[in-house]
């Protein structure tokens, strides 16, 4: 009866991804146990699991974005079968194949750098398509473009030309020294989506102009004077498109409208 099984798993079953991680450790605690009695054992010849395929009975449902199952328990005959096959796979596939994660600051994360123009439900619908930073984001805006995030993530597309243009404003990245003693000067590094190679932006602070020592497709490089530094910067790309951005590292910039 089902009335043996766990109560978590008589009410939802577990996520479909935690079953199969779960299943996949266990591989490879036999594969473990395996190559330890190959070496200690010294034997010239043994086994090794190549495939693995099960015919699972269960209940299938949704819950948020989440698929679970289910186990089906004596005399439950209306659960689905669902046939799972795992085969190996080496490290260099693995490598070939997986998502590349590298650091990035958590103020560049979607929510934190979005804010309200992003809901929870439509992080998870970006996230589903593999964006989960602002970077993320405006790679694939400009390799796709919005109406195929909006198609493939299935959020109004008013909603994300929101998004998109908070997530265009350029941020600063780092903030470091050059020089030593009196002769020491600070270096602010921007990201800036929109910026091309070949267009200057006119950047002030503090009531002065702001030399820009560096300039390149998404990037630009600031030298700002000691009074200067901290302070927010205004950001005048020369096509009605101003951004002002603190100058202090982690910092996400916001538009306004030119006058």
């Amino acid at each position: 009866m089902s009335a043996q099984l766990p109560p978590l798993l008589q009410d939802s079953g577990v996520p479909l991804d935690l079953f199969i991680q779960a299943l996949t450790e266990q591989l490879d605690k036999a594969q473990a146990a395996m190559t330890i009695k190959a070496r200690v054992g010294k034997l010239p010849l043994t086994f090794a699991v190549k495939d693995v395929s099960l015919d699972i009975r269960a209940f299938v449902q949704m819950i948020d974005d989440d698929v679970y199952l289910r186990p089906a328990g004596p005399g439950e005959s209306e659960a689905s079968t669902i046939k799972l096959a795992l085969t190996t796979i080496t490290k260099p596939m693995i490598e070939e194949n997986a998502v590349d994660y590298h650091a990035e600051d958590p103020k560049f994360g979607l929510k934190a750098a979005l804010g309200d123009q992003i809901s929870d439900v439509e992080q998870r619908q970006l996230e589903r398509i593999g964006v989960r930073t602002i970077t993320q984001l405006n790679e694939l805006k400009e390799s796709a473009g919005t109406d195929v995030i909006a198609r493939l993530s299935r959020m109004p597309v008013n909603r994300l030309q929101q998004a998109l243009l908070k997530a265009a404003a350029p941020r600063v990245t780092r903030v470091e020294r050059s020089g030593r003693d009196a002769d020491a000067s600070e270096r602010v590094h921007l990201s800036a989506p929109g910026l091309r190679a070949g267009r200057l932006p006119l950047v002030r602070a503090a009531g002065e102009t702001v030399p820009v020592v560096a300039a390149e497709d998404g990037r630009m490089v600031l030298a700002p004077l000691a009074s200067q530094l901290g302070c927010d910067c205004e950001v005048d790309f020369g096509n009605g498109e101003i951004a002002h951005v603190p100058m202090r590292e982690g910092q996400l910039g916001r538009w306004s409208a030119s006058p």
